[in-house]
């Protein structure tokens, strides 16, 4: 880089504006590009596939200022922070260099308005802080404004709330960076984010403390319910700060912290919502449905956003679900004001972002004008909500006041049809300012002017050759021969001699020149102005806003919910605190939705303390049993959101946590194998499941060899069965048979199996649980549906036969080599091996009864 001495007063700018940018890529504005220089500008040409120049052996690349935006969106989508530096004085009113500073810095966590922001996800910005073993998450959309912070007991919480709400980027300090560097190197494999590691006094509690006192106006944070929550607001005055200080980004729109508790909502780990496919398929790319995309009927970008929360936060309350059973129901019974609310609904935007950005200064006029479109609204959906009187619906109407204010603001101030920037078209209606409506009316009748003027000044001064002309050295004229000039009024200005012709300006026609040529930049600023005006006057709705938002975010998700039960013929769950699961006739919701017909095959679950505690399902591969416990957890988690669910009847006691192990894949990128991450995730089941958790495993112990797998598999069959004296409702699918002996054993465990219709060279799998168990696997008869050659399937079939009548040596000689799980062999001391030789070395054919007798009193005194 050039010396400090070489630098220009521009230069000097830009080291000064890159310095406070520090890693962001710069984006420096001049005129119409915004300009980056040196490694900025190989960056940006390289990333952007933009020519990379040099000027004075500097290296430059830009991009129009027009076209900026998409630009920027490509950047940080590639993982870089983009800082913007902005004229900040306007060029016709500053003599010299015009000032320049870094007015924003854009990340993944911190974009307004992208194509890249799913409206129907939150873009989280995330902060994470450690006090002693308590661990913090704040977690903040800008876009929304919504503001969460929680505190949590372990990592393994904090991993599963990480993964729950995919923040795009996070703020850690460089301690906690250290301590949980094995759990961030894991959620990258998952999970795509920027993580942003800053030194630890910025988390330190007294700084933090202030900041949100200071920013918030309160004389402490009780208020919020933050007493005592110091790693909760180390966490977030944290990432508030950083925010405004670091990315020069305003948080005033910022109103509100919400706390959030763990305890209040189903606890759904990682691996149960990645197995569930609750949001996303298990497989990354794949087109597969999900159960947040089977539920999602919602029609406003708020009321998605809302339903996946729901999604991934089931409710611990049963009174709280019930109000949302109660007002779908009657929803389903008042089909015709659903209709219209659905209606209704279909014409309002996202709310949400859009007061942001009109909080925030980022908006367009199209923004305003969207805001009071949907606003406009809001009187029909209040009429139409008037009938409901389930007290959920009655909460909604109270908390949808009545915005004609902000319409009536906008209404008669911004055009129907603004253009998406300012200085692009009209924005402000006619009729709204005089000075605007004269300076348009001035700009639009020009001609018309200058023709009367014309006509006028040829009758007073008796010159039938004079005209008025335009050059764009001398501005407006008034032409005449130099044989008239001298009936020219001597109040004109002589502006120009000709050849033939001599040329005057009157002062009429120089006032009138100085509306026309200052007329177009007047309306910009003036409209400008009226604009802005307008916005802060808006943005003081902010609140009113955001209530009517979250009103109609929660109806969405309702009417959502209400036409999946309907479509699917539902049936609404009786929600309580017993320990009892029974559902009859349930059905898998989303395999039931892949169907062209009613094909899917209805079973019935029942588990309780006094029944049973733990369901055995054997059966052969293929038969059912993944997608039948699949189903019922997805029926107890739909249950818990409020929703109805796929079954005849339902009674759920309420669940606290749903533990799933299911599948079996390599772990390779963390280096661990199908075992491990099969032992991993069952460790974490036991450790943490309790007596109101619902367990599903599916094929425990396949991932090594048989025996081991059959007693590891017993062994936490039986675990589940006595956790913490209570037993916890499970669903065990399992292909060793050889488990079914559990049931003879243990109280709480019943066998049922997929039912099969065997004939003598096929089988059709009925996927009907069934009481009772099996000891086939079907394994050949799976391996011809799934297409194994005839010639390999007649061999398995001659093998198998042969294995049946007798034992191969290799199968006594690994017997020999394994301890039986049933029978334990007896312990051989030095007593036992004398009598064994002993019996060797018997010759039976020179031993009478009487001397065989007289041994084995023998052999019985020494055992003795």
């Amino acid at each position: 880089m050039e010396t400090v001495k070489s630098q220009t007063p521009m230069m000097a700018q830009w080291y000064a504006c890159k310095k406070q940018a520090k890693d962001a890529v710069l984006l420096f504005r001049l005129g119409d590009f915004y300009e980056a220089f040196y490694e900025d500008a190989a960056i940006l040409a390289k990333e952007l596939d933009l020519t990379l120049t040099k000027r004075q052996d500097v290296p430059m690349s830009g991009v129009p200022a027009h076209a900026a935006e998409g630009y920027i969106e490509k950047l940080v989508e590639k993982g870089y922070l983009v800082a913007i530096a902005e004229q900040v004085e306007d060029p016709k009113e500053v003599k010299g260099l015009v000032k320049r500073e870094v007015v924003k810095t854009v990340s993944p966590g911190t974009i307004l308005h992208s194509s890249f922001l799913s409206e129907k996800a939150n873009n989280f910005f995330a902060s994470i802080t450690q006090v002693n073993a308590l661990f913090a998450l704040a977690l903040l959309d800008l876009s929304t404004g919504e503001l969460h912070t929680l505190e949590l007991e372990n990592e393994r919480d904090l991993q599963d709330e990480l993964f729950r709400r995919t923040p795009s980027e996070i703020l850690i300090s460089e301690k906690s960076s250290k301590s949980l560097k094995p759990l961030l190197d894991d959620l990258k494999q998952s999970l795509r984010f920027r993580l942003n590691v800053k030194d630890d006094w910025n988390f330190e509690h007294r700084t933090c403390y202030n900041w949100l006192t200071n920013h918030f106006q309160v004389h402490n944070l009780d208020g919020f319910g933050l007493q005592g929550k110091v790693a909760a607001i180390n966490a977030t005055g944290a990432l508030l700060s950083y925010l405004q200080d670091e990315l020069s980004l305003s948080v005033d729109h910022i109103k509100q912290i919400k706390l959030d508790h763990l305890s209040s909502y189903m606890s759904i780990d990682r691996a149960t919502q990645r197995n569930l496919e609750l949001t996303e398929p298990l497989h990354r790319g794949s087109k597969s449905c999900t159960l947040l995309k089977l539920l999602d009927r919602t029609v406003t970008p708020m009321g998605a956003r809302l339903l996946k929360s729901w999604v991934i936060h089931p409710l611990l309350s049963p009174q709280k679900i019930q109000k949302r059973q109660d007002g779908i129901e009657e929803l389903l019974n008042k089909q015709k004001e659903a209709r219209l609310l659905r209606e209704d609904l279909q014409n309002i935007r996202d709310l949400e972002r859009l007061i942001m950005r009109i909080s925030t200064g980022y908006s367009t006029p199209r923004d305003l004008s969207g805001l009071r479109f949907s606003l406009e609204n809001i009187p029909s959906v209040r009429e139409h909500l008037t009938p409901f009187q389930a007290i959920l619906m009655q909460t909604l109407l109270s908390h949808l006041p009545d915005p004609s204010e902000i319409t009536h603001a906008i209404q008669t101030t911004l055009v129907d049809e603004p253009p998406i920037k300012m200085g692009e078209g009209k924005v402000i209606r006619p009729g709204f300012n005089a000075e605007l409506d004269e300076l348009r009316s001035l700009k639009a009748n020009s001609q018309s002017w200058i023709a009367n003027y014309q006509a006028e000044l040829k009758e007073a001064t008796g010159i039938k050759t004079l005209k008025i002309t335009y050059s764009k050295a001398f501005g407006y004229c008034i032409e005449v021969s130099r044989g008239q000039a001298d009936k020219m009024p001597s109040s004109f200005q002589r502006r120009q001699t000709l050849i033939n012709s001599e040329r005057f300006i009157s002062p009429e026609l120089k006032a009138y020149e100085e509306k026309i040529l200052t007329a177009e930049e007047k309306i910009q600023a003036l409209e400008q102005s009226l604009y802005q005006t307008l916005r802060k006057m808006i943005a003081k709705h902010l609140p009113t806003v955001k209530k009517i938002a979250k009103a109609i975010a929660n109806l969405d998700c309702l009417l959502a919910l209400m036409h999946v039960a309907r479509d699917n013929n539902y049936c609404r769950p009786l929600i309580d605190d017993s320990d009892t699961l029974y559902i009859q006739k349930g059905r898998h919701p989303v395999i039931e939705a892949s169907l062209f017909d009613d094909s899917f095959i209805p079973n019935d679950t029942h588990l309780s303390q006094k029944e049973c505690q733990l369901m055995l399902i054997t059966g052969p591969n293929m038969a059912g049993k993944s997608t039948y416990i699949r189903q019922v957890a997805l029926i107890a988690i739909m249950a818990q959101i409020g929703s109805y669910v796929p079954a005849h009847s339902a009674r759920i006691g309420i669940i606290d946590k749903v533990f799933s192990r299911i599948g079996a894949s390599d772990d390779l990128a963390r280096g661990q194998s199908t075992f491990m991450v099969e032992m991993t995730e069952t460790a974490n089941i036991l450790n943490n499941a309790s007596p109101r958790s619902l367990v599903i495993l599916d094929e425990i112990g396949r991932g090594t060899s048989t025996y081991d797998g059959i007693s590891i598999a017993w062994a936490v069959a039986e675990h589940l069965l006595t956790l913490r004296g209570e037993g916890v409702k499970t669903l065990f699918a399992t292909h060793y048979w050889e488990l079914t002996e559990l049931a003879l054993e243990r109280k709480g465990i019943l066998n049922f199996n997929v039912a099969v219709k065997e004939t003598s060279d096929s089988i059709v799998f009925l996927r009907k649980i069934i009481p009772g168990c099996t000891d086939k696997s079907y394994g050949i008869h799976v391996a011809r549906l799934a297409g194994l050659p005839h010639s390999a399937i007649k061999r398995a079939q001659e093998k198998l036969r042969q294995l049946e009548n007798k034992e191969t040596p290799s199968q006594v000689k690994e017997e020999s080599n394994q301890l039986s799980f049933f029978t334990a062999p007896p312990p051989i001391d030095s007593s036992h091996t004398q009598i064994i030789d002993a019996l060797k070395e018997l010759n039976i054919n020179e031993t009478t009864p009487l001397k065989a007798l007289q041994k084995i009193l023998e052999w019985q005194q020494t055992l003795c």
